[in-house]
């Protein structure tokens, strides 16, 4: 692995101002794009292996604590990795940076053992009940250990990915996702799945991927480190934190209330419509990986115009691979589904629709979050979040008792729509504030 000055000098670098499409930049470093693929393919076949090997309501609980999972990894990403993408490219001493990544790997490892204390602080009282629906027992010991596990796994990838080490991280993920459908399919063969030996598997091959990365870099952190990169990072990462809570909440936290209103079952149908988007969102989570870091570099070296020519020209070229990728998936949704998941899946080919509508608006909203997050104005995605959460979760009450999982997801789908109109309009006051303070 590559030293931490020449670690430091490539995030520093400014790769943005080359005049190249942003499919060449991603191409360039093919290790990330190998990667993404793996991932997507990996988690991929991991759905359509326990979707037929938990049945109908048994891959439902897993869906939903999955979703619950996610929610927990919204906090590491919006005040640890977030401030690392956006801040990171930006400090130029290779001392001072060094010292900001060792300082958040601590702050990481710390919040993730709070999380898990909060989760089963929150689980005993219940016994780990969801609800109407009876959850396996001892789920939440390999559950709690899945949440550390992931997110240390999860943040040692990205930060491979701010210093562009992209063969380290295909490497580490081989281990992880791989190896995660390796013990699965052993699982099955075995006859032992279960929603436990499901979140068994995901814990201990994430674990695997992280020591072997801890092993092979200097992670290690002091008190000192860790409290200058939190008390560094606290003001930007807080708005972003309140932001992903009530972006989650009016859009993956409904599909609970999907699943608490129309049934478990429902979870599992929303799981595998949108797992037949993963081309799309792998390449999100790509250039989720990518774009902040160059977005922030083209900021810093060309100011507020540099940055959304940077952004439009990567807006359009991204829009043209993925709507192919969407209208296939939503035009053959039905064969698909059953082919995949199986024919009892087949009734939720409509929701595939809808996730292609909802896949096509997340990227005008990522887009926009980029210019917001690289200007440092995170307290206007904040404002939009509190006023679509309130009016998503109403309507998603309302449309899914009348209309099934259908309605629930429509209603998401609603949701973004009204934040791609407000993200507009607080984007386009911005700009014209910015040329008339020129």
């Amino acid at each position: 692995m590559p030293s931490d000055s020449d670690l430091s000098a490539k995030t520093a670098s400014n790769p943005s101002g080359r005049r190249a499409s942003v499919l060449r930049l991603l191409v360039r470093n093919q290790w990330l794009m190998a990667d993404q693929a793996l991932v997507s393919g990996m988690n991929f076949l991991t759905t359509a292996t326990l979707a037929r090997m938990l049945g109908v309501h048994n891959f439902g609980i897993f869906s939903v604590f999955y979703i619950l999972l996610q929610y927990l990894n919204t906090v590491p990403m919006a005040i640890i990795v977030s401030p690392i993408m956006s801040m990171g490219p930006q400090i130029k001493d290779p001392a001072e940076h060094r010292a900001f990544l060792r300082g958040m790997a601590g702050y990481q490892f710390l919040l993730s053992l709070g999380l898990c204390a909060v989760t089963i602080v929150c689980a005993l009282p219940s016994k780990f009940h969801l609800g109407p629906w009876q959850v396996q027992r001892g789920l939440l010991f390999p559950y709690v250990l899945t949440i550390f596990c992931f997110q240390a796994q999860d943040w040692y990838r990205r930060f491979c990915y701010v210093q562009g080490d992209g063969r380290t991280v295909f490497w580490n993920d081989v281990i992880s996702y791989m190896g995660q459908v390796a013990v699965l399919g052993i699982l099955w063969w075995l006859h032992r799945m279960s929603v436990n030996a499901a979140y068994y598997a995901i814990a201990i091959t994430s674990l695997a991927a992280f020591l072997v990365g801890y092993l092979s870099t200097n992670l290690g952190s002091s008190w000192k480190e860790t409290k200058a990169a939190f008390t560094g990072t606290w003001a930007t990462g807080r708005s972003l934190l309140m932001t992903c809570q009530l972006q989650w909440l009016g859009a993956q936290g409904i599909f609970l209330i999907i699943a608490y209103v129309a049934g478990v079952s429902a979870a599992s149908g929303i799981r595998a419509a949108l797992a037949l988007m993963g081309p799309v969102i792998m390449l999100y989570q790509l250039l989720d990986n990518v774009i902040p870091v160059r977005a922030a570099s083209a900021y810093a070296t060309g100011g507020e115009q540099k940055l959304i020519a940077y952004l439009r020209r990567t807006f359009i070229i991204i829009g043209a691979c993925i709507g192919p990728l969407i209208v296939f998936a939503c035009f053959f949704a039905g064969p698909i589904m059953s082919a995949v998941f199986g024919r009892a899946y087949s009734g939720f080919s409509v929701l595939v629709i809808w996730a292609g509508l909802y896949q096509g608006l997340s990227l005008i909203i990522k887009w926009l979050s980029y210019y917001f997050r690289t200007l440092n104005k995170p307290q206007v995605m904040a404002r939009t979040a509190i006023f679509v959460s309130a009016i998503s979760v109403g309507t998603c009450l309302l449309l899914t008792k009348h209309f099934g999982a259908a309605g629930g997801v429509a209603a998401v789908v609603a949701g973004q729509v009204i934040t791609v109109s407000m993200f507009a309009v607080f984007a386009v006051r911005m700009h014209r504030d910015e040329l008339l303070s020129v």
